[in-house]
């Protein structure tokens, strides 16, 4: 009987990769594809090709690892400076051949230390540690900063402590804490492998490889390093320095809570820090149009934020000022602050006001990046993300504004998975910095009235904020009945999406424009900004007074004889009041000539009924239809 045979790998190189993916770890490189597999000669540190998972198609977007490409698989390893004193420019390049590697230097000065030492690593002699490793953490960032400053041996200036020292402090890590074992094998008998226990749990939550008292390539949010206990501390090494290492806390398992009505004044009250939209804990959001205002509305904000005044609200009372960081992430650092003085000198804010609470930052200056897309893979950028909250807490900042939110992601707008991601994200931002986020955002282009879900891309985003608002430019119709000149300058404010207060009536804005006297020469006026400041929509009074105004104004030149003559006209004839009608009355203004066109006559007719000199009746017309019929007042 024939034996089974077993059915062939349908992935070889996902497999491949996996295992020069584990070699990397272990010579602290990366796994790149070479040219030419038959031949190193030549080859260049630019000739290789990067890539991070089987399926990635490398940094130039070509080079697809396929099955027929297994063998140009080789690990990159560079920057010696972290294990010898030599090879600073030296580049290896281990050739994996299916399991029995090739190591070359292909780069930067001949140093024969920089092979064997690859060499030594791969077979096992000796384990690629950096040079640093032993050393109390104080004198070990020390010796990282004097060599990324370039100081040459034994020159350490006293300032180079203190970069140190700070920088140990934001890694929370002791500066007189001893170092980590050198390597010294543990105590063990002929039958076990000299290993330190100790890593065993460490390697089960990161990964990597224990060899004697060390895990090698161990991931730690997202880094690649090497795990060693120091009397019973463990520290994560990586490239740029060290700091202590605990076991990930293990989730608690599921499990119902009982719920039981109490008191409920006992229930922490919700932490609203401004005018009911943005709350401590949770992300907010403001849509609208390009150019509608949402920027210089979000200056005026951050101003009555961090003054405690209530400049968008005439009649509010004044708050406890917040500190307020405001990020555009598109604009520079000088358009932000002509913007802001801008505002500042419309609303008479000084800079004792301010008294330092506000915070300013451009994305041209500095990278404000949640999430990045890697091939096919959407990754948030954890890093960023530990950064962004521990400036927030240094600053003890109470409200973020990031404008645009667009900015700050490479994902595709249309992917409601990818979108959920992203602002979950910034909700993660919003709850560590136990802080308020507000995501400026657009519109979807073609948009008429926005709402809460004309928001670009997925509705994941609308459902992710706990507040959203929408901002619409007033439209002519509106304008004319505001009696306002220009309608683009104002727009309105409304809770497109609102899950913790009732939503109310919509809220009015103006641009007015504010003259920075920046200039020079004979133009002293300089820079025009426009600021955001509030408006009220007038009164019902108000308007039906100034509709009568406009009214009366149509008919107010037309002599009394003219008028006496329609009047004669009217009562002689049957004119309704319908403008479908064919006999209706504002074409008897047109055939004399007294009106323009069918909109002035029908403007006329009004004018004269609300004068009193003109009425409607109902009556029947010659079909014996009721129908209503524009006649003289009886008496006038």
């Amino acid at each position: 009987m024939t034996a089974l045979q077993p059915k062939p790998d349908p992935r070889p190189h996902r497999s491949a990769f996996y295992q020069v993916n584990e070699l990397a770890h272990q010579i602290s490189g990366d796994v790149v594809l070479v040219p030419d597999a038959s031949n190193l000669i030549g080859i260049r540190r630019e000739d290789l090709v990067k890539i991070s998972h089987w399926a990635n198609n490398g940094d130039e977007g070509e080079h697809l690892l396929t099955p027929d490409n297994i063998d140009r698989l080789a690990v990159l390893t560079d920057g010696f400076f972290r294990f010898i004193d030599e090879g600073n420019d030296a580049s290896v390049v281990t050739l994996w051949r299916g399991g029995t590697p090739i190591v070359q230097q292909i780069d930067g000065e001949p140093c024969e230390a920089a092979v064997d030492l690859v060499t030594d690593a791969i077979s096992g002699l000796r384990p690629l540690q950096e040079k640093w490793h032993g050393l109390p953490p104080l004198e070990a960032e020390i010796e990282i900063l004097a060599h990324r400053k370039g100081f040459v041996a034994g020159h350490r200036p006293k300032w180079l402590e203190r970069m140190a020292r700070a920088n140990l402090a934001e890694r929370d890590v002791d500066p007189a804490a001893t170092g980590e074992p050198k390597g010294e094998p543990l105590a063990a008998n002929d039958n076990e492998p000299q290993v330190d226990k100790r890593l065993l749990p460490y390697g089960a939550a990161y990964g990597g490889e224990i060899r004697g008292t060390t895990l090698f390539g161990a991931i730690v949010d997202g880094k690649p390093g090497q795990i060693l206990f120091s009397a019973d501390v463990a520290w994560f090494y990586t490239a740029t320095g060290a700091r202590r290492i605990s076991l990930p806390e293990k989730p608690k398992s599921l499990a119902a809570t009982p719920f039981s009505l109490g008191d409920p004044s006992a229930i922490p009250e919700r932490d609203w820090l401004f005018g009911r939209h943005f709350i401590r804990k949770y992300a907010t959001a403001s849509v609208g149009p390009g150019g509608g205002g949402k920027t210089a509305h979000s200056i005026s904000e951050a101003l009555a934020m961090v003054t405690g005044r209530p400049l968008l609200d005439p009649d509010g009372p004044l708050t406890k000022p917040l500190r307020v960081w405001w990020i555009n992430a598109e604009d520079p650092q000088d358009e932000i602050a002509r913007r802001f003085h801008g505002a500042a000198k419309h609303f008479g804010v000084t800079n004792e006001q301010v008294g330092g609470r506000l915070f300013t930052d451009s994305g041209r200056d500095q990278q404000f990046v949640i999430a990045r897309q890697e091939g096919r893979d959407l990754k948030i950028v954890e890093p960023f993300i530990e950064d962004m909250v521990a400036e927030i807490r240094r600053r003890d900042i109470d409200v973020v504004i990031i404008d645009p939110f667009v900015s700050t992601h490479e994902a595709q707008e249309n992917d409601n998975g990818a979108m959920q991601r992203v602002t979950a994200a910034w909700v993660r931002v919003a709850d560590e910095g136990n802080c308020g986020v507000e995501l400026v955002h657009h519109v979807a282009k073609n948009q008429g009235e926005v709402t809460a879900d004309s928001a670009r891309g997925g509705g994941a985003f609308k459902d992710k904020v706990r507040s959203m608002r929408v901002f619409n430019v007033m439209t002519q119709a509106e304008g004319e009945k505001a009696g306002v000149d220009d309608p683009r300058a104002y727009f309105r404010v409304d809770f497109g999406k609102v899950n913790m207060v009732a939503s109310g009536h919509s809220l009015w804005r103006r641009f007015v424009s504010v003259p920075l006297m920046n200039g020079r020469g004979l133009a002293k006026t300089g820079d025009e900004i426009g600021v955001v400041e509030p408006w009220k929509w007038p009164s019902a009074d108000t308007i039906a007074e100034r509709a009568a105004s406009a009214r009366a104004a149509v008919v107010a030149d037309v002599p009394a004889e003219t008028l006496a003559g329609v009047k004669v006209r009217l009562e002689a004839s049957d004119y309704k009041a319908d403008q479908r009608a064919k006999h209706w009355a504002g074409n008897l203004l047109i055939e004399t000539g007294i009106a323009d066109g069918r909109e002035q006559a029908k403007a006329m007719l009004a004018a004269w009924i609300d004068a009193g000199e003109l009425e409607i009746v109902r009556m029947k017309d010659a079909s014996r239809h009721e129908s209503d019929f524009i006649k003289p007042v009886a008496g006038v």
